[in-house]
C-alpha cells in the first residue's frame, strides 16, 4: 500500500512518530536537551556493550574451568590444585601429551586455542567508543537539515536484498530502522542528540521556529506525553 506523501503532520506528530520508532520517551528527550543520557537510555545502550563483553569473558574462562574440572576429577585432587597442573601442562607440551596422550593432548590444546580465538573476535566487537560514552553520560546536540536515506545491498545468491536506513545530517550517517525512516519529515530542520564519541543517535526532534532555546520545546514533549507516546525501553 502506497502512503499519501501529502498528508500533513504537525511537528508534534512528527516528534511522536520518531519517539515511537526510535524508542525514546519525553523524559529521555528532556535529559538529552540538558546534555545527559537518561537512565532508560543508559540501560538500553549498556546491553549492547554487555553482550559481547560477557561472551568474551565466557569463551576466555570456560575452557580453563572445564579442563581444570576434568583434571581434578581424573587425578582426584582439589579444583584449586588442578589449575596449576593445567597451566604447567600448557607451558610444557611434552608433559601435556604424556599426561593425556597425543589425541587427548591435542584436543585439550586445540579446544583452548579455538576458544581463545573466538574470545578475541568477540572482544573486537565490543563498542569501546559507546562504552566510554556511557561512562561519561554526556549528550551533544547538532542542528541541521536531516534527510532519510535508504541503501540496498544485493545478495549474490539471489535472495532478497538487504535494506539499510539512515538519517543523514551533513557528514553524519546515523543508522535507523524502517519505522524511523518513514517517520521523518524529509528535509526539515531537526535537533539531533548524539553521543560524542560513538556518534550514536539517542533522540531527535523537529526544530520549532521562533524557539531559540531548549525550553521552547517543552510544550512538544508535553504533547508527546498527552498522546501516550512514552516508550518503555
Amino acid at each position: 500500500m502506497i502512503e499519501d506523501a501529502t498528508t500533513y503532520r504537525s511537528k508534534e506528530q512528527v516528534l511522536c512518530d520518531l519517539a515511537t520508532a526510535l524508542q525514546f520517551s519525553p523524559e529521555s528527550l528532556e535529559a538529552n536537551r540538558a546534555g545527559r543520557l537518561s537512565k532508560d537510555q543508559i540501560k538500553k545502550l549498556a546491553a549492547r556493550c554487555a553482550k559481547p563483553a560477557f561472551l568474551t569473558f565466557v569463551f576466555t574462562v570456560a575452557p580453563f574451568f572445564i579442563w581444570t574440572r576434568i583434571i581434578s576429577s581424573g587425578q582426584q585432587i582439589p579444583f584449586e590444585a588442578a589449575l596449576p597442573v593445567l597451566f604447567h601442562e600448557l607451558t610444557h607440551v611434552k608433559d601435556l601429551f604424556e599426561a593425556h596422550g597425543k589425541m587427548g593432548g591435542a584436543i585439550l590444546l586445540g579446544s583452548i586455542m579455538i576458544s581463545l580465538a573466538i574470545a578475541v573476535l568477540l572482544a573486537l566487537r565490543v563498542p569501546l567508543a559507546l562504552y566510554f560514552d556511557l561512562l561519561d553520560r554526556k549528550v551533544i546536540m547538532s542542528e541541521g537539515r536531516v534527510v532519510a536515506r535508504e541503501e540496498t545491498i544485493n545478495r549474490s545468491n539471489g535472495r532478497d536484498p538487504i535494506e539499510k536506513y539512515f538519517f543523514s545530517l551533513r557528514y553524519l550517517n546515523m543508522p535507523v530502522n524502517l519505522k524511523a525512516y518513514r517517520a521523518l519529515e524529509a528535509g526539515s530542520i531537526y535537533l539531533v542528540y548524539l553521543l560524542p564519541r560513538s556518534e550514536e543517535l539517542v533522540s531527535i526532534e523537529p526544530k520549532i521556529e521562533g524557539a531559540p532555546d531548549m525550553s521552547g520545546h517543552r510544550s512538544t514533549a508535553e504533547s508527546m506525553s498527552a498522546q501516550g507516546s512514552a516508550i518503555r525501553i
